[in-house]
């Protein structure tokens, strides 16, 4: 297998949420119900790893998993579930603006003494740190742009044609080896790292995962 590859397979579940996913896409058991969500966390491993199952279906699928699945209205009812409550708890960790530019005006501009983690592999991580990082992170970045794709037929305008020019970009500007995605997985390689899509699914933390279903 390799970065082009399609359909990872199940990972381990993680807790009942993520347990009663996965048998539903094989077939073998009931969705989570409403008790099983409420007693968990929105934040946890469990929860996104459910969430992360249930958005995978409109991306590559999972394999063994019926490609119906991916509009089947209970798991959609599921998914909804889990949704709401994570949508609730981000907004109420999250700044609040009174206009969209102010809140463009903090993400626009890169401090001079950056504390985040892309500073600190830069200016002070090891190599084991970097790959770590990467390794989560492809989660994400192995499928860069994909979940952009979606907000397009909901914007029109200038809107539509500026993210439609960025998504150009993203995917390569025609060209297959300049895909993001690609790029990333090359990056991986590098590193010594396995770059087939979902291969460190299994040891993605919450916080991985979390970046992957926002």
């Amino acid at each position: 297998m390799d970065f082009w590859s399609k359909e990872p397979p199940l990972p381990p579940s993680r807790g009942p949420i993520s347990t009663a996913i996965a048998e539903y896409l094989r077939s073998t058991g009931p969705p989570p119900d409403d008790g099983t969500i409420a007693d968990a966390s929105p934040f946890g491993e469990d929860w996104q790893l459910g969430l992360y199952l249930c958005y995978e279906l409109h991306y590559r699928g999972l394999a063994g998993v019926d490609a119906a699945r991916e509009w089947d209205p209970d798991l959609l009812k599921a998914r909804a579930a889990l949704e709401r409550p994570f949508l609730k708890a981000l907004r109420h960790q999250a700044t609040r603006h009174e206009r969209a530019a102010e809140a463009l005006d903090d993400l626009l501009v890169e401090p001079v003494d950056g504390i985040g983690v892309t500073h600190y592999l830069q200016d002070d991580g090891e190599l084991w740190q970097l790959r770590e990082y990467a390794a989560q992170r492809s989660l994400y970045h192995l499928k860069e742009a994909d979940p952009h794709a979606w907000v397009l037929p909901r914007l029109w305008g200038r809107a539509k044609a500026g993210m439609a020019a960025v998504e150009f970009d993203e995917f390569g500007g025609g060209r297959a080896d300049r895909v993001h995605a690609r790029l990333f997985a090359d990056l991986m390689t590098d590193l010594g790292l396995d770059a087939t899509y979902g291969h460190y699914l299994d040891s993605a933390g919450a916080e991985a995962l979390a970046v992957v279903n926002l």
